[in-house]
């Protein structure tokens, strides 16, 4: 079902997209079992649910945004047929995270982005998968597509990729207000790497608690390179 659907996304635009590519967990349980068996079968349906989660490399679980509400989803990986090339293939793609269009408006005056920012604080969803990271950089690589993405104009003081998060959760400390205010807007609703990147706003005093070191950054931090690698997708 989710090859399935994945190729029929991609034949139904060109390209595809990543809205269009993936499938909520519990909507494949719903076309496989009956409403009357699901309460009997959901000890069966959670086995298979864990049976794929450890032994099925083309399917990837991830959470997304379906009409709003956040759901667990598969997403099919195409070209992964287990032998060497295609292996690969699947990594080198994986060390090119990039950002791949915006899902909904964020601007100022819009229905998502609010007209003055509370604080300068940030915490972002959704900017990597724990469970697929494997390279050395892959942390500097996350931090480096927030710095490109929200550009010069955002000056962002203290960024802490929380590498063990279920949700990928990244938190940053901006200058000042407006600067968040930028950031936010440059980042939520976004997709970056597969991932539907959502943003909100943190107390200040509750990003010290948790990192306390924040305190002492004073200094606008820059990407590791001048590639803006995350930058060149051809979306």
């Amino acid at each position: 079902m989710v090859e399935t659907h994945h190729q029929n996304a991609a034949v139904a635009s060109p390209g595809g997209t990543p809205q269009e590519s993936f499938l909520a967990i519990n909507h494949v349980r719903d076309n496989l079992i009956a409403p009357k068996d699901r309460k009997r079968m959901a000890g069966l349906w959670e086995k298979a649910v864990k049976f794929l989660d450890e032994n099925e490399s083309r399917i990837r679980r991830e959470v997304q945004q379906v009409s709003g509400e956040e759901f667990h989803v598969w997403r099919w990986l195409p070209n992964n047929n287990l032998n060497k090339s295609n292996s690969q293939n699947f990594v080198l793609n994986k060390k090119s995270k990039v950002w791949q269009g915006q899902a909904f408006e964020t601007m100022e005056g819009s229905a998502n982005s609010l007209t003055c920012s509370p604080t300068p604080c940030l915490k972002i969803r959704h900017m990597f998968d724990a469970d697929v990271e494997f390279e050395d950089d892959w942390e500097t690589k996350v931090q480096d597509a927030i710095l490109e993405k929200c550009g010069e104009g955002v000056k962002i003081l203290h960024i802490r990729v929380d590498r063990g998060s279920r949700e990928g959760c990244v938190y940053m400390k901006c200058m000042s207000q407006d600067d968040a205010g930028k950031a936010y807007r440059a980042l939520h609703g976004c997709w970056f790497d597969g991932h539907l990147v959502t943003v909100k706003y943190l107390r200040l005093e509750r990003y010290y608690e948790r990192f306390p070191d924040a305190r002492r950054c004073t200094t606008p931090l820059k990407p590791s390179n001048n590639q803006r690698l995350s930058m060149q997708a051809d979306y």
